[in-house]
């Protein structure tokens, strides 16, 4: 039986309420028509802003269980909603030209969608404490974690130690070469051209990434990551000069859940993370954003303008948010996609795989998908971020320019709102999943933080694209092989596995 906190259920009772009826009042003033649309948007925007309050709320009064949800709502408002905020309190007579919505009743129906979705991944989230309680239950005692009981970690440990060591050559030269073409042409040529890497060389790199993922989910203790986490920390900083700021940003808050989830199966007075760890983390994810924004600056050859810090810190909340464009393109131009054949949008992530992985290309006779921003690409491509740009700005699209995509426009252009409602309490319960991550098997866990990295991005990403990345065949074969050595290397070397010790030194020594 659910337990329910009555200082809890008050709170939200009051607060979603609020929202809520924001929302329908939203709703009816807009029924009138015209000029209505104006005070509707307003109220609107006011009801986005009452709901993200209600969920904070709610989230910071447990936040270790819903630190990835924390990471998500935070993740959302900045993507989707940073410069919608910094243009209604910086320049809001300028709502239409700087948001790009062709009329307030455009812009309404975007702050809408964006709202009814926000709203349905966590009432999905709250909801899906009912089929995961008795997991969650077991990050409150630390000597039941799953990981902690298998015999073979140790030796999965090694192994995915020894492929990450191997794999970071070729993957890091590829990241090279990456950069160079960059620095060469410039950012936005990169997306038009495409660099030639030796076939071997791309096969070999493709394990750095999961077996990285695998070395996380043995539960290493702080002694067993620090060379895993040097190579990988120096992957992450080195993707900065290939001029995409993503990569080290969703690597680094997987890591930022992964090291809380591993905190929270401590007991309470051997934990490390305390209030002055989220302080120090505060000011320097401050940093981190002003740093960030530095490097787009100079991406874009901005580099002779002194900034301060507020005004960067401004800047990079209105660059980021600029994903509420996709939304609002979508919302302006919904007649241009024909609704027979716009669900094929959603689905393009599995189209890809299918041509691109080498068994069914073979099996269907298919040729590989080369994404290059070209008229002959667009023209046949089902990739929602290239058809939008090209409906929308032919000249930036050519010139290596791109809106970008969200789960939120494909879901909406596929299946309407019952399409984005679906998809967003499709999020709400995997994101109730990941709070009990750490008391599954290890490869569970490994696919875990392998998605998590994706849903952090996905209100600017393809709504499906986590499925094959993280269940593509290469990964699938490499955690077939690694354990089948795993096994194949204990049963030869006959390990006596201690449970009691292991268990100890896990809880012990974890970060």
């Amino acid at each position: 039986m659910v337990k329910i906190k009555t200082k809890d259920f008050l709170r939200n009772t009051i607060l979603f309420g609020i929202a809520i009826l924001l929302g329908v009042f939203a709703n009816v003033i807009s029924l009138f028509g015209g000029n209505s649309f104006n005070t509707a948007v307003d109220i609107m925007f006011w009801a986005i802003i009452m709901l993200n309050i209600a969920i904070f709320s709610s989230i910071l009064s447990n936040i270790r269980r819903d630190f990835a949800l924390f990471i998500f709502a935070v993740s959302f408002n900045i993507l989707l909603l940073g410069r919608v905020y910094v243009t209604w309190f910086g320049h809001h007579d300028k709502l239409l030209l700087l948001l790009e919505a062709e009329n307030f009743s455009k812009l309404f129906q975007a702050l809408q969608l964006v709202g009814v979705s926000l709203l349905f991944v966590f009432a999905a989230y709250k909801l899906g404490g009912i089929f995961w309680r008795q997991r969650e239950e077991k990050c409150l005692n630390p000597t039941v974690s799953s990981v902690s009981r298998n015999p073979i970690l140790p030796i999965l440990r090694k192994l995915s130690e020894i492929v990450l060591y191997i794999s970071s050559v070729p993957f890091l030269y590829i990241l090279f070469q990456s950069a160079i073409a960059v620095v060469r042409g410039g950012y936005l040529n990169s997306f038009t051209n495409t660099t030639q890497i030796p076939s071997i060389v791309s096969r070999m790199s493709m394990f750095f990434v999961p077996a990285f993922a695998v070395f996380l989910a043995t539960i290493p203790t702080r002694k067993q990551m620090k060379w895993p986490l040097m190579v990988y920390g120096i992957y992450m900083l080195s993707s900065l000069f290939t001029g995409r700021r993503n990569t080290l940003v969703c690597e680094a808050l997987m890591l930022m859940i992964y090291f809380v989830m591993r905190d929270n199966l401590l007991s309470k007075d051997k934990r490390i993370l305390k209030k002055s760890t989220v302080l120090y983390t505060g000011f320097f994810g401050i940093i981190a954003m002003y740093l960030l924004q530095l490097v787009a600056f100079v991406r874009a050859g901005i580099t002779d303008k002194p900034r301060g810090l507020f005004a960067t810190l401004i800047s990079f909340l209105n660059s980021q948010g600029a994903s509420f464009r996709v939304i609002m393109q979508t919302v302006n131009n919904i007649n241009l996609f024909n609704p027979a054949t716009s669900y094929v949008y959603l689905f393009y992530p599995f189209e890809m795989f299918v041509h691109n992985n080498v068994i069914t290309r073979t099996l269907f006779g298919l040729k590989p998908i080369i994404e290059v921003q070209t008229p002959e690409f667009v023209s046949t491509t089902h990739n929602f971020a290239h058809v939008l740009t090209y409906l929308v700005d032919p000249k930036r699209y050519l010139e290596g320019g791109g809106f970008g995509t969200s789960y939120v426009a494909e879901s909406y252009v596929s299946f309407g709102i019952i399409g984005l409602i679906v998809v967003s309490i499709f999020i709400g319960l995997i994101f109730r999943f990941f709070s009990s991550l750490l008391t599954r098997s290890w490869v569970v866990i490994t696919c875990g933080l392998l998605a998590i990295k994706s849903f952090v991005y996905i209100p600017r990403d393809f709504a499906l694209l986590w499925v094959t990345e993280v269940f593509n065949i290469t990964y699938i074969c490499f955690f077939v092989a690694i354990y089948l050595a795993a096994l194949f290397i204990a049963k030869g070397t006959h390990v006596i596995y201690n449970k009691e010790v292991h268990k100890h030194v896990v809880l012990e020594e974890q970060v």
